[in-house]
């Protein structure tokens, strides 16, 4: 039975406005939550979502789509309730909602080599990738010949693409460099270091090579060269070759000189993108180059070469070159290993293995380059 004074009790038409109106955005569109009118009236009630600006309607019963409004465009709603005699009722308005276009989200970090299947519903897709860094090449010990410091493998190059169109179940082939190991420290013989892997993907609308770093070689001036790097595609934001190792330092130019100290790795910039959904991936610069190890025929204490320092943000620094440690010409240490780049870098130089006049000493193993890495993101 209606309440006594009620607009049920005295037979009104007019429904009850709607309340508790809401709305959330999305791409060029927002959706419209409210409760219904506590009264409808005589007969039926119709549910009408309004846009402000722009008077953009939609009908139905809560939730309501409402369709066609402008990206980066703030709007509230009302919602007006319409009884079948035709009297209506306008609710309060929602707080301010902004569609804007859908954002990129990483689907996958790949950190080795295999394939991405775009899932229902997605369009566009991007990629940021970096391939292996080279490796430092061993420091010198040899007696007959100068104990130099090794130079610095070369920073793995990097790509950042977006807005590469794509639909549902295109599958996308993703290769990842492997790091470049250094040059080992088994040997007397100086050993060079190894190229990194390269990082890529292959698919429709995109074709993307980054090119490992190469290894350094085992003469302590000719560090390795940063990879680079190839795309078709897309909208390319950074394409960047690696940097290249650092130089090793020398026996310093006489008996009783102490060592050089090696040359820092040259840095590299990160990978970036335009999009700022999408991260950045950090590359590595080149190895420093490992400190010459001091040759030494006489008595006296003199010590080996700094390793050079890592080129930023992610290469490996450079061995120290080993000391002769007593008033001994033969009681020399070997160098010191270069270290290993993090994701991307060169490896450092290994130090050059001091010498006298009768011993051999191993010189320090070439730092490992770092690994490759994919990121993959979808919108």
């Amino acid at each position: 039975m209606p309440i006594l004074g009620s607009q049920a009790s005295r037979g009104g038409g007019t429904p009850t406005a709607p309340t508790s109106v809401s709305a959330t955005a999305g791409n060029a569109q927002a959706v419209v939550s409210f409760t219904a009118s506590s009264y409808t009236g005589k007969g039926s009630v119709t549910y009408t979502a309004i846009s402000s600006p722009g008077n953009i309607t939609a009908t139905g019963t809560s939730p309501i789509t409402v369709t066609g409004l402008s990206n980066g465009t703030a709007y509230t709603f009302t919602v007006r309730a319409t009884s079948s005699t035709g009297e209506t009722a306008i609710s309060s308005a929602s707080a301010s909602v902004t569609p804007v276009l859908p954002g990129y989200t990483l689907a996958q970090t790949f950190d080795a080599g295999g394939t991405y299947t775009v899932p229902s519903g997605k369009t566009k897709i991007a990629f940021v990738g970096i391939a292996g860094g080279g490796g430092g090449a061993q420091g010198s010990g040899y007696v007959a010949t100068t104990p130099t410091g090794s130079a610095g493998g070369g920073g793995g190059g990097g790509f950042s693409v977006r807005e590469v169109s794509t639909n549902a179940g295109t599958v996308y082939t993703i290769t990842v460099g492997a790091r470049g190991n250094g040059g080992s420290a088994a040997s007397n013989a100086p050993q060079i270091g190894n190229a990194g892997g390269a990082s890529g993907v292959v698919g429709t609308g995109i074709n993307a090579t980054a090119n490992g770093g190469n290894g350094a070689s085992d003469t302590y001036y000719v560090p390795g060269n940063g990879g680079t790097v190839s795309v078709t595609g897309g909208t390319l934001d950074t394409s960047r070759s690696g940097s290249s190792g650092g130089i090793g330092g020398n026996y310093g130019g006489s008996d009783v000189t102490p060592g050089g100290a090696g040359e820092a790795g040259t840095a590299q910039s990160s990978i970036t993108s335009n999009d700022a959904n999408i991260g950045s991936l950090s590359g590595g610069g080149g190895g420093g180059g490992g400190g010459g190890g001091n040759r030494d025929n006489y008595i006296g204490v003199f010590t080996g070469g700094t390793g050079g320092s890592a080129g930023s943000p992610s290469g490996g620094n450079g061995g120290a070159g080993g000391n002769k440690n007593s008033n001994n010409s033969n009681a020399m240490n070997s160098g010191s290993p270069g270290g290993s780049g993090g994701t991307g870098g060169g490896g450092g130089g290994g130090g050059g293995g001091s010498s006298g006049t009768s011993t051999n000493k191993t010189g320090g193993a070439g730092g490992n380059g770092g690994a490759g890495q994919v990121w993959v993101y979808v919108k």
